[in-house]
């Protein structure tokens, strides 16, 4: 890279995309019968929650509770509970991170569902 192309970039305007509920949305996207309902997506070994869907959040589920803690609250409210998918995730960013790169030519992947791209 070069100071002018250093240059070029400090003067673009950048901004951030961050896919909403990304695990939950990436399951919700090949089963639609998930739409509008609880979901969590467990970790590995199925431990603790690492996604949860808007509805789940609104009962007040916090990021990383384990699956023990909510068998009781996904049988009052039911809730769905997934099995990680990591492949899946995974294809599913490359795809957000490849149509992010049509429109931009800079696009700065942060995380699995984050990125910084060029306006």
């Amino acid at each position: 890279m070069t100071i002018n192309d250093i240059i070029s970039v400090s003067k673009q305007i950048f901004a951030l995309a961050d896919v909403n509920n990304f695990y939950v949305s990436c399951e919700r996207a090949f089963n639609p019968n998930l739409l509008y309902r609880p979901v969590v997506v467990l970790s590995n070994n199925d431990g603790c929650a690492v996604a949860r869907s808007n509805e789940v959040k609104a009962l007040g589920v916090k990021m990383g509770t384990p699956w023990f803690q909510l068998k009781d609250l996904a049988k009052q409210h039911g809730i769905v509970a997934l099995s990680s998918n990591y492949m899946l995730y995974s294809d599913m960013s490359n795809r957000v991170m490849t149509i992010l790169r049509d429109f931009s030519p800079h696009v700065e992947v942060y995380s699995i569902d984050e990125c910084f791209f060029g306006l």
